[in-house]
């Protein structure tokens, strides 16, 4: 959820227990999966390869993605950018905060024409929105190829159980949002931006809204923030309310 330009992507792969979860590109066309229905756990996803300049918008488009799918290949790439050697410990917890996030967005532009005009309209407009969650999406980060191509993780097993089981906690009982605990607008959750501290990707300083040295950023930050019972510190995942 870092608006990220002009770095070297680099990408941590976890080595440990990768022979229990070898990766692999399944075969064959992505038919079944159009008729998912939004709530429907995936055993095994695709993995599409990019053609020329395609993006991975254009490439969810030509393959129809649901849009349970997107979310949870969202949740899976955008978690693993976190840095997952160092957050590992946070396990499940880190998935479904990403997805939370999402959700937060989509239920803010359905109240208000200021949100969706910030962050997008419905799961897909609000993953895709220029500039947002990069980590997972953009061309230039290694992580996009892990939403493409979750398999292609040699802990891919274990983490799509957790991205997948995130985006359907989200989508079935939105009313066990850890976030609605915080700060509101309109009786929706307002917290809306995160910041992977200890990403690859991360800045030193951090981007302005995230600086927790700058006032801006301190009256943002959201504190105490507990997700299926994991407490979170600010080491790994940093939780703003901007949408005020």
């Amino acid at each position: 959820m870092i608006k990220f330009s002009g770095f070297i992507f680099l990408i941590t792969i976890v080595t440990s227990h990768a022979k229990a979860n070898e990766a692999f590109c399944p075969p064959g066309s992505n038919k079944a999966l159009q008729k998912i229905e939004l709530n429907k756990i995936i055993d095994s996803p695709e993995c599409f390869k990019r053609q020329g300049d395609e993006s991975n918008e254009v490439i969810v488009d030509k393959n129809k993605l649901t849009d349970f799918e997107i979310l949870a290949r969202l949740s899976f790439a955008e978690s693993i950018s976190t840095n997952m050697e160092k957050c590992e410990k946070y396990g499940e917890a880190v998935f479904e905060s990403i997805a939370w996030g999402v959700h937060n967005r989509v239920e803010l532009a359905k109240n208000n024409p200021k949100w969706e005009k910030s962050f997008g309209k419905g799961y897909r407009g609000v993953i895709f929105k220029k500039a947002q969650f990069n980590p997972a999406v953009s061309k230039k980060s290694t992580y996009s190829k892990l939403f493409l191509g979750p398999t292609e993780h040699p802990l891919w097993k274990e983490y799509w159980k957790h991205a997948t089981e995130a985006a359907n906690k989200v989508v079935t009982s939105p009313n066990e949002n850890p976030f609605l605990k915080g700060p509101k607008t309109s009786g929706v959750s307002a917290v809306t931006h995160f910041y992977y501290p200890q990403s690859t990707q991360a800045t030193n300083p951090p981007v302005e809204w995230a600086d927790l040295t700058k006032t801006k950023a301190k009256n943002a930050y959201v504190k105490d923030v507990s997700i299926s019972g994991t407490k979170f510190s600010n080491e790994c995942v940093q939780f703003f309310s901007y949408a005020k």
